[in-house]
């Protein structure tokens, strides 16, 4: 019995021998691995949350970090200053056009239910601002105004009750502090020079009549009151869609005099009157300096009506889309190869900003363009570009283009436009009807539970191309976003203070990595090579249009 005893003690030393020997195996051998052994200092574990190509969609992972004392050039890494404080977010959402609702409307209400449920509720998307259209646009099922005659007495929002305000009814119950702006696509023809609220092109005098601003000024605002009555509080107004564009839709141009003008002497004097709370968001239109011929970009366009005396008082932001247009490079090349296009010039918000540091930019439309897109990737990939280097420049706010849409990217009532969206309800109110949760909508879900209003952007800087922002939340922690375009796995350390995360961005993916709040100083950065902005620019055209090429050829793999 005593030896049993003592061969069983001799067993127990052994294996705890071995057991030590194998964990500093694994300690010199794997760290990280050693690291994810042990878990006994909660401080080092963290979660990433992961959408990518492959077909995962919104899939949390442990992350395990460690204590550095220094940061080294090394290895990858992205280090985030949580002090270093810059624009706060005012939140992300998208617009309920008609389209968008008669979509929603013909579907079955479960099918409803779901769709509401993934963009306001708590367990979805969490989306906060919402934009609206005042009358129809290109995304509307049939053509519309709230007044078809010079009288006043004729003002009606019932257009809108056939499919917009329905929905929209639902949506604020279940989201009642949503932040809604509206815009105008075009007014009543009778305002018009051209007497025609389509744009149809650039020779066309698609202006307001001199002699109608009073009468649209009043029109405007009477959809504030009318939206009012009905418990819908418009916090912004756009005093125009793409107002450098002569569109085959609807459209109406301004230029920055009339604009102004109509600003200061008409619609912010009476909306100021009536509705002190809502302000004016001007040019609502691409970034660049290339739009279509005549016409103005965003530089000279708000440089000339900033300049105008008395227009802050009722102006307090910019509006940008994320599409090329006419006169941009990338149009014409997308033109060609019937792939959509889109404007990267983001040095052009800074250069407002710098210009305008009152002023809001805000995001208030994008859309993979040319296409339906079910299932597919590229439109979510462009999504999380454009939302990091929009955040990245100054931008505090993003909305999406249409919410929801049919199985042929519509409907639409005037020219044939077919666009992707988030979310597609094929054959809606059929029995063969099916909902499609694109990858896109992953991605923006993402962004609005860690965008939401009063989150900050802060500094981050990375010595990898690699697409990165940072956003600090109300409890002090950060949400990092990054995005690995390329099609191999990049690793990098993610430091915060004397904390390091390892994390393994999978290839073709969004991730959103969560910090724990800042306990110590930052660490100093090691020198950085920045690539100038014109080879980044220069890299993402090469990516998007000579290597699609090159592949087709069968000049590349």
């Amino acid at each position: 019995m005593a030896k049993r005893k003592l061969g069983s003690s001799i067993k127990l030393v052994v294996i705890a021998m071995l057991t030590v020997g194998v964990t500093n195996v694994i300690s010199s051998t794997w760290p990280a691995l050693a690291m994810s052994v042990s878990k006994a200092d909660p401080r080092y574990q963290t979660t990433m949350t992961t959408t990518n190509q492959a077909g995962q969609h919104d899939q949390r992972h442990l992350v395990m970090g460690k204590h550095i004392d220094h940061v080294s050039n090394s290895t990858g890494f992205v280090q985030v200053f949580p002090n270093r404080r810059r624009q706060t977010f005012t939140g992300v959402g998208g617009a309920l056009t008609d389209s968008a609702a008669s979509v929603i409307q013909k579907s079955r209400p479960q099918t409803r239910r779901q769709i509401l449920t993934a963009y306001f509720g708590a367990q979805g998307a969490r989306y906060t601002n919402l934009r609206l259209t005042i009358g129809s646009t290109d995304f509307s099922t049939f053509g519309y105004t709230y007044a078809k005659q010079a009288t006043p007495a004729t003002f009606s929002l019932k257009p809108d009750d056939v499919h917009v305000s329905p929905v929209l009814q639902q949506i604020l119950k279940q989201a009642p502090n949503v932040q809604i702006m509206a815009a105008p696509w075009a007014p009543p023809k009778w305002m018009k020079v051209s007497h025609r609220r389509d744009g149809q092109n650039f020779l066309v005098n698609n202006a307001l009549k001199r002699a109608a601003m009073s009468a649209y000024a009043d029109y405007l605002v009477k959809y504030v009151d009318a939206q009012q009555r009905r418990g819908v509080a418009i916090k912004t107004l756009s005093l125009q869609n793409e107002l450098q564009a002569s569109s085959p839709w609807e459209a109406m141009t301004w230029t920055p005099d009339a604009a102004a003008t109509f600003i200061t002497h008409y619609l912010g004097p009476k909306l100021k009157a009536r509705h002190p709370q809502t302000k004016i968001m001007v040019w609502d239109y691409v970034k660049s300096d290339a739009t279509q011929p005549i016409m103005m970009g965003f530089n000279q366009w708000t440089q000339e009506f900033y300049a105008h005396r008395g227009v802050h008082q009722y102006v307090d932001s910019v509006g940008v889309h994320w599409y090329a247009a006419s006169l941009n490079a990338q149009m014409s090349l997308g033109n060609l190869s019937g792939q959509p296009a889109w404007d990267d010039n983001f040095n052009n918000l800074d250069l407002f900003h710098r210009q305008q540091p009152q002023q809001q930019i805000i995001a208030t439309e994008a859309a993979q363009e040319k296409g339906v897109w079910l299932n597919q990737w590229t439109p979510a990939a462009r999504y999380g570009y454009d939302i990091i280097n929009d955040f990245e420049h100054h931008v505090q706010g993003y909305l999406d283009w249409n919410l929801v849409l049919n199985g042929q990217g519509g409907p639409t009532h005037a020219a044939v436009n077919p666009c992707g969206a988030a979310i597609n309800v094929l054959h809606a109110g059929t029995p063969k009807e099916q909902l499609v949760i694109n990858p896109a909508y992953y991605v923006l879900k993402r962004v609005s539970r860690d965008v939401q209003p009063g989150t900050v952007s802060v500094a981050s800087t990375t010595n990898r191309q690699l697409d990165h922002t940072a956003i600090l939340q109300h409890d002090g922690s950060t949400r990092l976003l990054l995005e690995n375009r390329s099609s191999k796995v990049q690793t990098v350390q993610a430091v915060i203070g004397h904390r390091a995360y390892k994390v393994r961005l999978t290839p073709h993916s969004f991730n959103s990595l969560q910090l724990p709040k800042q306990t110590a100083k930052n660490l100093k950065t090691p020198p950085i090579t920045h690539t100038p902005t014109s080879l980044k620019r220069l890299s993402r055209f090469d990516n998007h249009w000579v290597t699609p090429i090159y592949r087709f050829l069968g000049l590349q793999d």
